[in-house]
């Protein structure tokens, strides 16, 4: 190696220095922690004791964690599916209307709670959807409708919490937006000439052309669900009666409220486990119906 090219690779890795810091620091250091935590019963205020896998298999037999986990995938089963639809049909509007400057304008209002801290929109929705005194219980009563109580209500708690979380289809809406818009013209003009209608193209040529922007909307979708913390510990705290008690909230709760940093280590780990495993299911399952650029 010449000397220039040995002072260029010194530069390079002194500019890349903080990155790798920070990543070292920042990520694989409190990992590699953690999982040795997981393994160890540690309260912060004496040194972690070595158990083995016994927080794990507590976790298995604490029914608590179960109703959590299953909160969360209520969350995600009925959530990324209907925010992605939600998400598609928009962003096909907003498509169909791009030669409209004024409409396609609005665009911004649906980035709007996207820009908004979590934790002031969930405020604002915690007034909304105030049983006594919110919006949507207000006009329900002008059409003789009595609203539920939508936080208090074991019922309705999680449903409400996936409504406020639809207000954040922004960047996935934006997703779309720039996948239509690389959509060649040309299928549309032939499929024109061949009499095709409109739900034809657009279950032939729209959806197929957009799936790699639909695989990535939901896989991340569904990852910040599975990590769900802000709005339901805001509107509804978990309640009424754990009905809305999520995965993030439990190991919140065990780590920083009964500084119980072993089991709630171990149920992270967990955590991302499931999440690894879901993600290459996706992917495995997606393998044939997703359409990249470029294939034959």
């Amino acid at each position: 190696m010449t000397i220039r090219k040995r002072k260029e690779l010194m530069w390079g890795i002194i500019f890349v220095s903080p990155w790798i810091i920070g990543l070292a620091l920042f990520y694989f250091y409190p990992m590699a922690t953690s999982l040795y935590y997981s393994f160890t019963r540690y309260t912060v205020i004496r040194p972690p004791k070595w158990i083995g896998l016994m927080n794990y298999k507590w976790l298995l037999t604490d029914n608590l964690f179960w109703t959590s986990v299953k909160n969360t995938f209520y969350f995600m089963i009925i959530g990324v599916p209907l925010t992605q639809m939600i998400a598609l049909v928009v962003a096909y509007m907003f498509y169909q209307v791009k030669d409209n400057k004024v409409l396609s304008s609005l665009k911004v209002f649906y980035l709007f709670p996207v820009l908004v801290p979590g934790v002031i929109l969930a405020i604002v929705w915690d007034l909304m959807l105030n049983s006594q005194y919110g919006v949507f219980n207000f006009f329900l009563r002008l059409l003789g409708i009595n609203g539920p109580n939508w936080l208090e209500s074991t019922f309705w708690s999680k449903p409400s919490i996936i409504l406020v979380g639809i207000w954040y289809i922004g960047m996935s809406m934006i997703i779309y937006v720039a996948a239509l818009n690389d959509v060649p013209k040309e299928l549309y003009e032939v499929a024109d000439i061949d009499g095709a209608t409109w739900l034809t193209k657009l279950s032939k040529i729209t959806i197929p052309m957009v799936s790699p922007a639909v695989l990535f909307n939901v896989i991340t979708g569904m990852i910040s669900i599975i990590q769900l913390f802000d709005l339901p510990y805001i509107l509804t705290s978990g309640g009424p009666s754990h009905s809305s008690y999520t995965w993030a909230m439990q190991i919140y709760d065990n780590a920083f409220t009964y500084m119980n940093m072993g089991y709630a280590s171990a149920s992270a780990w967990l955590m991302f486990i499931v999440t690894l495993a879901l993600t290459i299911l996706v992917f495995v399952i997606s393998k044939k119906k997703i359409y990249y650029g470029g294939e034959g």
